[in-house]
Parts: structure tokens; C-alpha cells; sequence
């Protein structure tokens, strides 16, 4: 089973200051260094015609469903890739993919990045899979909700690096 939702996150910042945040490595590697409670790493970055980056990070067992810790004895690696297409407009629109190394747990998203009277929003559609027999269901949900929390996150951290580094 998938489960499907639609979600969105504000940065108080024109669309333009966003993407030029989103296309600067430096902003990529405040993100991993600060996205979680343990850093993670910019594995790969290119800005040359859009933006795709590569993060390893790291998701410690507390920021897990509470239905999961009990199934997970330490920390778990994710690899996230992220693209946005050349703004256009006002307009960017990219994908999120995300797998946790020796979980069945993964999840895609299309993002739309836009802006408007000075504030920008990154909405996305995300599908969460989590193949685990009798309890992927379950758990499912609560993955979803974690995808929202990572996009606020990340939101408030776009936000914050621009205030800091514009």
C-alpha cells in the first residue's frame, strides 16, 4: 500500500533569493549539517542546468515513528535526491526521493517551488511506501508525517540561510 500526501512549506524570501540558496552548494551543506540532530553529508551537487543534489544523512532512532523504534537498534542512513528545474517564470518544479539503507521504507515527491508578493512556497506530493507485511500500513502514515516535518524543516532552514548569508 502508498500512501499518498500533499503538503506545503512558506519561506518569508522572493522566489529568485530562494533558488539562488537552493543552487548554492554552501546552502546544501548548512542543510545536511543541520537538518537533523546528527549531520549528514552532500554526497553529490551540480547547479549547471537545475539543481540535483545528493544527501547522506543520518536519522537517529527518536526522530523515528514511536511504532518503528522499537524494530530499529540504531541510527538509520537515508539517501535523499533532490532536483529542481531552472526557474522559469517564477516557477521551479523538482523531485524528492528518499530510501533508507536496509529498510523497506522509500518515498518520492514532485515539488513546486513559486513565489509571490515576496514569499516563496514549496509544495510537493509525496508517495511513502512501506513494504513491511501486516504493519507497512500501519506505519505508513507516520512516515508521511515525518516527510512534512523534513519539508517545514528544510523550509526553515532556506529561510534562515538567507537572512544569514543574502
Amino acid at each position: 500500500m502508498t500512501t499518498h500526501i500533499e503538503t506545503s512549506a512558506s519561506v518569508n524570501a522572493p522566489v529568485e533569493k530562494v533558488f539562488a540558496a537552493l543552487s548554492d552548494r554552501a546552502y546544501w551543506e548548512y542543510d545536511a549539517q543541520h537538518l537533523s540532530d546528527e549531520p549528514g553529508e552532500v554526497n553529490s551537487f551540480s547547479a549547471d542546468n537545475g539543481i540535483e543534489v545528493t544527501l547522506f544523512e543520518v536519522l537517529p532512532t527518536d526522530a523515528l515513528p514511536e511504532a518503528v523504534r522499537s524494530m530499529v537498534s540504531q541510527s538509520l542512513k537515508l539517501k535523499r535526491v533532490i532536483s529542481f528545474e531552472p526557474l522559469n517564470d517564477g516557477v521551479s518544479n523538482g523531485e524528492m526521493s528518499a530510501e533508507i539503507k536496509g529498510a523497506p521504507v522509500k518515498f518520492t515527491a514532485e515539488l513546486t517551488l513559486f513565489g509571490e508578493n515576496g514569499v516563496s512556497t514549496l509544495e510537493a506530493e509525496a508517495d511513502v511506501d512501506v513494504t513491511i507485511p501486516m504493519i507497512g500500513a500501519v506505519i505508513e502514515p507516520k512516515v508521511a508525517d515525518a516527510v512534512k516535518d523534513i519539508l517545514v524543516n528544510e523550509a526553515a532552514l532556506v529561510e534562515k540561510w538567507i537572512s544569514e548569508n543574502a
